[in-house]
Order: C-alpha cells, then structure tokens, then sequence
C-alpha cells in the first residue's frame, strides 16, 4: 500500500484543527489550507494503522476464530465535530484518527485478548487504556481500548501516530450499531449523549441489561423501566422503518438526493419515503414539519429526514448494520420477552 506521511509540523496540524474547529462553531466554509493540513495528517495514520490491525487480528483469531475484524480512518466531519465537542482537544494528539475493531464471542474473550496484548512483544507502546466494560461512559457505551503509539524503522515521520484498539462483544456491538443507526435517523448524537432524553434513557438501560444478559441472568419478566420505554418509543417500528428507508435509499436510483423524509404511520402499516434533491432542502423541512404535525395524534406513527451523508457515515462505521440491526432487536427480545 502507497504510504502517506505527515508533511506538516504538529503545530501546524494543531493549528488546522482549532482553525476547522471553530469554523464548524460559527458554521462558517472550511478554509482549503486547513483541510488538507487535516487530511494529509489522518492519511499519515493508514499505515500505522493496518500494522497494528494485524496485530490484533492476530491475538484475537488465538482467542476467538470467529472474530469480525474492522478498521476505518475517521471521517473529515466525525473529527472536525470532535474537535468542536472538545475544545481543549488538539488534532495533533487525537487518539482515533485510525481505529480498528475486533467483535469476539464473549466478555471472556475480550479480556484474553486484552491479556494477550498486553503482554506481547512488538515495538508499538501502549499510550492509553479504558474499560469501558467494567465502567461504560455516560451513554452505556461499552468496550475496551487499547491507544498504541505506532514504532518503525522504516518511516520515521510516522513513529508516535496513534492507533486505538477496540474490542468488543457481538452483544455490545449490536448496541453500538442500534444507536448509530436512530442517531442518524433522528439527526442527535445519541453515542455523544446528546439528543432526546427517552433515547438517552433507553439506550442506557439497555446497556445494563445486555450486561446481565451476558454475565448469565435469565429474564422471567420484562424490566418494567426499559418496557415502559420500549413502548413509548415505539421502538420496534420505529427500528425497523430505519430499516426498510435506507434499504429504499440503497435500491433506488436517487443519486440526485440528498434528503430523504421518512413517515411511519404503524394504524395504517405504512412507511412513506419522499425523496429531495440538495436545492429542496428548505422544501424538505417545511414537510418534515407537516410529517411531524400529522404524526403526533396517530399512537406510535413517527418522522424523519435523514441524508444521505448521515447514511454514508452508518455504512462506513457499520458496514453490516442491517445484520447487526436484528441482531440488537433478537438481543432486546431475551431481555424483553
């Protein structure tokens, strides 16, 4: 593979990163300059990153032979809206710039991997750890990083690049997708814990008892807290007509769109998907207002305007999330059932 290194000082490319982050603050056009200082610095991370990804694929195929592995170096707008999110943030030190990811069997698993990798012989060292099993961040999110600062002798501009590590089981995965996907649906940053309380709540709740479910518990009766959610949310329609308007978007010629309004009305067991080009985007607003109006007298009838970027960022963060999307909702029925 062709390798991009860093062309830029770190002052520079910290710099850039205050320059984008505030221009996203005042919704301003980002400068050119900026964003090829950002762009040549997170390409100098492909590198380092499919090293250290075999690393890991590695020490998980000894523990679980049926590890997903994956990896992606972040999106120019997932990192610019970091940047913005965090303000004492530098680019020059962000963490996940190059990100890989290994989806083992069990919680078991996750930890032997952890065990392995660290004691394990390579020259890349271990910058930073979390668990976020044990302790999950405020959303419910829960996994176990590994920041490995990348080590060569070959190309030396690329020695200290980051590389976060994430492992996970299938259970935890399914969450994560599940939340990205209504995330992108409801246009809130519901993995940031931002956006609908009810949401919020409900996702966090369901961390919980995706938790008992895999350390063993066996539910007689559903959790009243996480039914009660369950219904006000609507949530299996509402997943599920997710679902079928990205399929829609998928299978359509609609390469002119860039909206999509989603109107789910369950009495009548319709989901109507209306399609806008960039140039409607007002248009498009004033009917998801209307979609909005209607849906709020109808019992569980719900709307939503995604884009299609909001569907590209699903797709390359999730590249199977119809199959992890079912997976999450055959994970919440054994809770539920």
């Amino acid at each position: 593979m062709p390798v991009v290194q860093p062309n830029k000082s770190k002052k520079a490319v910290m710099r850039a990163g205050k320059e984008l982050a505030e221009c996203y603050s005042k919704k301003c056009a980002l400068t050119s300059n900026s964003l090829e200082v950002l762009n040549n610095w997170r390409l100098s991370h492909s590198y380092p990153l499919e090293k250290i990804r075999t690393i890991l694929e590695q020490y998980s195929q000894q523990v679980d032979p049926k590890t997903l592995m994956g990896q992606r170096i972040k999106r120019v707008p997932s990192i610019v809206a970091k940047l913005n999110r965090f303000p004492q943030m530098r680019l020059d030190r962000m963490q996940d710039l190059g990100g890989c990811r290994a989806v083992v069997s069990s919680i078991q698993d996750v930890y032997d991997i952890v065990k392995k990798l660290q004691s394990g012989r390579f020259m890349h060292s271990l910058k930073n750890e979390k668990d976020y099993i044990q302790e999950p961040k405020e959303s419910g999110y829960r996994s176990y990083h590994l920041v490995y600062a990348f080590q060569n002798k070959k190309y030396e501009k690329l020695n200290g690049l980051q590389v976060e590590m994430q492992i996970r089981t299938a259970v935890q995965h399914s969450w994560a997708t599940a939340v990205e996907v209504v995330g992108a649906f409801t246009a809130q940053s519901l993995k940031s814990s931002q956006g609908n309380h009810k949401w919020l709540d409900f996702f966090k709740l369901v961390s919980h008892y995706f938790q008992e479910l895999e350390n063993g518990t066996k539910f007689r009766n559903a959790p009243e807290d996480l039914k009660e959610l369950y219904e006000q949310l609507n949530v299996s329609q509402f997943v599920h007509a997710c679902a079928v308007t990205a399929n829609h978007i998928d299978k359509s010629n609609h390469q002119w769109a860039s909206y999509f309004l989603m109107e789910l009305n369950p009495t009548k067991k319709e989901i109507k998907v209306t399609s806008y080009p960039t140039n409607k985007l007002k248009k498009a607003g004033e009917d998801y207002l209307d979609a909005e109006s209607r849906c709020k007298d109808i019992i569980g009838a719900e709307a939503a305007l995604v884009s299609t970027n909001d569907l590209d960022n699903l797709r390359n963060a999730y590249p199977n999330y119809f199959a992890d999307t079912r997976t999450f909702m055959h994970n919440l029925g054994n809770v539920l059932r």
